[in-house]
């Protein structure tokens, strides 16, 4: 029987593996295109540049994390230095996550919420149900 730590790692692992690059997607390829052609769209420049930037960072990280998850899971046990390796990087990340999810709540989303065609913000939204394997109804 595996243990339930090992079950909850190769969970986390498989959950940031899926969802992270989905939620990339969902802003790079769906929402930044828009606000950039859109009417006012140059106001959330700043925050889209922050935003990829925060995307490049934590996709590194996660490739860090999964590659001593990994390890962890096959051996049960991390060394030293991978042990306070993956403590840095898990620190990073929920920085970077608490300023990224600050950035995209208080000013793109509202941002882009008074800027985007309620067509544009339909689309976006049919785009991230799609890339999750979801319907939308119209």
């Amino acid at each position: 029987m595996t243990p339930p730590e090992i079950i909850a790692m190769e969970k986390a692992l498989q959950y940031f593996r899926e969802s992270a690059p989905k939620h990339t997607a969902d802003e790079e390829e769906s929402l930044f295109p828009r606000l950039r052609k859109a009417p006012g769209g140059q106001a959330a420049l700043k925050y889209m540049e922050e935003l990829e930037s925060d995307h490049d960072t934590a996709d590194r990280d996660h490739g860090t994390v999964d590659l001593l998850g990994r390890r962890w899971i096959e051996r049960g046990v991390l060394l030293d230095v991978e042990l306070l390796e993956m403590k840095q990087v898990l620190q990073r990340l929920s920085h970077l996550y608490a300023r990224h999810i600050e950035i995209e709540d208080k000013k793109l989303f509202p941002l882009a919420a008074r800027i985007l065609t309620a067509e544009a913000l339909e689309v976006i939204g049919r785009e991230m149900a799609e890339r999750r394997g979801a319907i939308l109804k119209t």
